[in-house]
């Protein structure tokens, strides 16, 4: 979380280093200022969501999502490669930023996104239905995160190839960004059996639980003086690949037997 800094506007100027400060600085050739997005403060979030309603326990921070909760057919035998394919593009959106009354900068932020969720059905016929889409729908809030208005109004146009002018929107003044890194935990299948004794009038579900971390930054656009050691070199060139057979005589053999006990055998003991 924020922590205040005495960091305020810097006392050098940018432009050459004078001889006798070179060593306080590294032995960088001159001071620069540099525009970049400036992380103010940033939290982590961890979630944990459930399909199943009786395992939800909000106070270990369990919840349970009825998106994960799909109904399927019947003659389904198992979930297999279940796998988070990413964000939705253009789902993460802003809902508020709220101050607390007692510091207008410090606000709690809710939003919201989707993740695309795919998995593999394998039904007792053996076929399998491949690539079954789930989207995972959620709104958070956290807070609160040291996010000042930006006292400065940016605005850039960007011209692409095609030569279209891209005119800059107001979130370019202050930026939200959310990362994520998620994944499927654990799938079920559950069948609900109904009132008839008809076996064929039961309901399945895939049942789903999915862990996420959520890293949200709070960053404005700002004007920061930093040493500078020259502009970077050129790279060096590129590799080239060679032909198959040239890349496989140079490749080290394969280990043709499992690995022994010993070799996942670590600590004191040993």
């Amino acid at each position: 979380m924020y922590k205040s800094t005495s960091c305020g506007t810097s006392m050098y100027t940018p432009g050459v280093i004078p001889e006798e400060l070179r060593e306080q600085f590294g032995n960088a050739c001159e001071l620069v200022c540099v525009q970049v997005p400036k992380v103010y403060d940033s939290c982590l979030l961890r979630t944990c969501l459930v399909g199943d309603p009786d395992k939800e326990k909000t106070e270990d921070g369990i919840y349970f999502d009825s998106d994960l909760r799909v109904r399927i057919d019947c003659s389904a035998d198992g979930i297999v490669n279940p796998r988070v394919i990413g964000l939705v593009p253009g789902s993460f959106k802003i809902i508020s930023k709220k101050p607390v009354a007692s510091d207008p900068d410090r606000k709690f932020i809710s939003f919201t996104y989707q993740l695309k969720i795919l998995y593999d059905v394998v039904f007792d016929d053996g076929t399998v239905s491949r690539d079954n889409e789930l989207l995972l729908r959620r709104s958070e809030t956290v807070g609160p995160l040291y996010c000042p208005d930006s006292k400065a109004i940016i605005r850039e146009s960007k011209v692409d190839q095609s030569g279209t002018i891209h005119p800059a929107t107001d979130e370019d003044d202050e930026i939200v960004k959310l990362e994520i890194i998620a994944r499927v935990l654990d799938v079920q299948i559950e069948r609900e059996c109904t009132c008839t004794c008809d076996p064929y009038d039961d309901v399945c579900y895939a049942v789903f639980t999915v862990g996420i971390y959520h890293i949200i930054k709070c960053e404005l656009i700002v004007q920061l003086v930093i040493p500078a050691f020259g502009f970077c070199p050129p790279p060096p060139p590129c590799e080239r690949m060679g032909e198959a057979c040239e890349q496989f005589n140079q490749e080290l053999p394969p280990d043709f037997f499992p690995p022994q006990l010993d070799q996942f055998i670590t600590g004191p003991g040993v």
